[in-house]
């Protein structure tokens, strides 16, 4: 075995799993390498599996052919599970197909699989950074947009001391984005606990809950969108700082807990809404 053979044999052993999955019409089941692709930075990812496929020469004509017969033994192919929504869950070599790779081949498969995992690893670190900083409040789910950028997907989730019935969280968020903007709020608080050289870049973004596909019923929690560059931003600043780590993990979980009176109290300032008459009167 050469030694690029052995060093891409080494990178598949400690990032895949080895699956045996029936294939062709005969059932036979062939071994592939199954690397999960979540965190990744999809625009790259993308970029990388479809070099794999010219260094192997993977033409469209030779996937057609593997999507008629239902063989998959001698291509490699890239799965969404959550299309048409832009995203990769995997992608699957064949074991076969790896074994029969020369030397030169083999290496220029590892540099591009290395690629893919430096992304994907990057990804990782972010989310669980931002996981640390929203504590228990959320769930955090790495996602894509239309440019193939990583996104992260914040949703609050009920907390365990939360004892306030259904009606009174679905209503207290609905209320949130038709009054006011969570986004915008949570912002203006973000901007000034913030170094100068870091304010006024990467705003947290938010999606409207009030529309159709959202009723009375369904589980109805804030959500927060923030890019790849704002959560470096705020896990690598957090990470240097322990004072502002604190700021800002108070300020993510309140707008997840209490979205509401983050808002009110940002929109309202120090002005009383009702005015009370003094005891004399």
């Amino acid at each position: 075995m050469s030694t690029s053979q052995k060093a891409l044999n080494d990178f598949l052993a400690q990032h895949c799993e080895v699956k045996p999955i029936a294939t062709g019409e005969s059932g036979r089941k062939e071994r592939y390498y199954i690397l999960s692709t979540e965190d990744c930075l999809l625009y790259m990812a993308e970029t990388h599996v479809q070099e794999m496929r010219n260094i192997i020469d993977q033409s469209e004509e030779k996937v057609a052919a593997a999507k008629r017969s239902g063989d998959y033994s001698d291509v490699i192919m890239s799965y969404n599970w959550d299309a048409p929504n832009a995203g990769m869950n995997n992608i699957r070599i064949p074991v076969k197909l790896i074994d029969g790779l020369d030397e030169k081949r083999a290496m220029m498969l590892l540099r591009n699989l290395e690629g893919i995992q430096k992304d994907i690893d990057e990804g990782h670190l972010r989310r669980e950074g931002l996981q640390t900083l929203f504590g228990d409040t959320a769930n955090i789910k790495t996602s894509s947009n239309l440019d193939g950028e990583r996104i992260y997907v914040i949703t609050g989730k009920q907390s365990a001391a939360d004892r306030r019935r259904y009606a009174e969280r679905y209503a207290e968020v609905v209320a949130t984005n038709v009054l006011f903007s969570l986004p915008k709020a949570l912002n203006a608080r973000l901007q000034k606990a913030m170094p100068k050289e870091a304010r006024g870049r990467f705003f947290v973004e938010g999606r409207d809950i009030t529309t159709p596909k959202i009723r009375y019923g369904a589980e109805a929690q804030p959500e927060l969108i923030l890019t790849d560059e704002g959560a470096a931003l705020y896990t690598g600043q957090t990470k240097k700082n322990a004072k502002l780590a604190e700021t800002v993990s108070k300020l993510f979980q309140q707008a997840m807990l209490d979205p509401f009176g983050l808002s009110l109290k940002h929109y309202m300032g120090k002005h009383a809404i009702i005015k009370f008459s003094s005891s004399k009167e």
